[in-house]
């Protein structure tokens, strides 16, 4: 692959990672639905409690943006859009996507994006079910307490009110909370009409501490991604430069090639071999098989990474090793086996991809480079008896 190709596959994989996720997005769109209608329907007399409304409008979106901020950087991620990646059905844990992203890293910063997407999707549903419901029907606002009175009220809702202080409206006031104020003994009203004009501020509410503030984090959190994953780009398109560049034979220090194995260790396929070519290879009979890779799941990986005897680590013999297979050999010990096959049969590694992979295991300490001779190529495998580290 050139640079350019490499450039533009780069680009494809940017934007298909900042690609908003479907199943994420309508859980949020019919989350909001739900509660919207739910509420905004009333009780028996059609009346509708402001304070359940600023809890699932505003409260809930407070309380779920500085939650989701503060484990993306303190933590994991604990967010909207994890908790409907551990359902099933939802098939998020096991997109392609996802798997990549977790190779650099980066898969909290995608939940975050995903979420700000969710909840855009939650609001958008929140707004249009009130537009809704105010044209077809009429919706009665009223509060209730026992404890609180509307002068001590109000100081918090000028607060909640104060970014669209420009949206007259939209202001709540002393005089609209008392004529508003509900009680389950009287339900007389001097003013009905009174009822219904808390519908701008309910809409401003959604519109301001939703909409617009989810929409910022949702623009940082795509930059952020994009940056991160162009400059892991720019590394591995350096790398490949690096690699293609003519460099002196004697510069190359390459390690020893090995013929035989140990009594006891896991087959771990790193490259995704299918089936039909690791069932051909005699070293995989009768071991622990394990996966790990680009490939593998969350799952797989992390058993892989915690198995502490030796490892026989299966790899295309013509792909280039990269920095996340490095990353993975800094823990534990073993042996590399670059695998060559074409239309699903075995055949020797070439001499210009083994020099690759020697060139490569010569800078790991703890691992050393197998291949089997040529006599038992297709054959049985050497074994020595009771070496158990590499």
């Amino acid at each position: 692959m050139t640079a350019t190709e490499f450039s533009a596959a780069s680009h494809d994989e940017v934007s298909q990672t900042v690609r908003i996720s479907p199943v994420i997005a309508c859980s949020g769109l019919l989350l909001g639905f739900i509660l919207s209608f739910f509420l905004l329907n009333g009780d028996a007399q059609g009346r509708v409690n402001l304070f359940y409304l600023l809890l699932v409008f505003l409260l809930f979106p407070l309380l779920g943006l500085f939650t989701s901020i503060f484990s993306l950087v303190r933590g994991k991620g604990i967010n909207l859009a994890r908790i409907i990646s551990f359902f099933s059905f939802s098939g998020v844990s096991q997109s392609t996507v996802l798997r990549q992203l977790r190779q650099r890293h980066l898969d909290k910063h995608w939940f975050f994006l995903q979420t700000q997407f969710a909840m855009l999707a939650y609001s958008l549903a929140g707004v249009l079910t009130l537009l809704i419901l105010l044209l077809a029907t009429d919706i009665n606002f009223v509060w209730r307490s026992t404890l609180l009175t509307a002068s001590d009220i109000y100081p918090l809702l000028k607060v909640v009110a104060s970014p669209w202080w420009f949206w007259e409206s939209a202001q709540p006031t002393i005089e609209l909370l008392e004529r508003t104020q509900d009680s389950r003994l009287t339900q007389v009203y001097e003013n009905p009409a009174n009822l219904s004009l808390w519908w701008p501020f309910i809409l401003a509410t959604q519109l301001f501490y939703a909409f617009l503030l989810r929409g910022v984090l949702l623009v940082v959190s795509r930059f952020i991604i994009k940056r991160r994953l162009n400059n892991d780009f720019e590394q591995q398109l350096h790398q490949r430069i690096q690699q293609n560049k003519r460099r002196q034979p004697e510069r190359f220090e390459l390690c020893k090639v090995h013929n035989q194995l140990p009594q006891e260790y896991a087959v771990v396929n790193w490259s995704a071999l299918p089936d039909e070519i690791t069932s051909q290879l005699p070293v995989t009979a009768g071991q622990l098989k394990l996966k790990a890779g680009p490939l593998a799941s969350e799952a797989e990986q992390m058993q892989a990474e915690q198995f502490s005897q030796c490892k026989l680590v299966l790899v295309k013999a013509w792909e280039p090793p990269m920095g996340d297979l490095q990353d993975f050999l800094q823990q534990g010990f073993g042996l590399l086996y670059p695998v060559n096959y074409h239309q699903h049969t075995l055949q020797k590694a070439e001499s210009k991809h083994l020099d690759e992979w020697r060139r490569f295991c010569s800078e790991l300490d703890n691992w050393k480079l197998f291949q089997p001779t040529s006599d038992n190529e297709l054959g049985q495998h050497d074994v020595v008896a009771g070496e158990d580290k590499a």
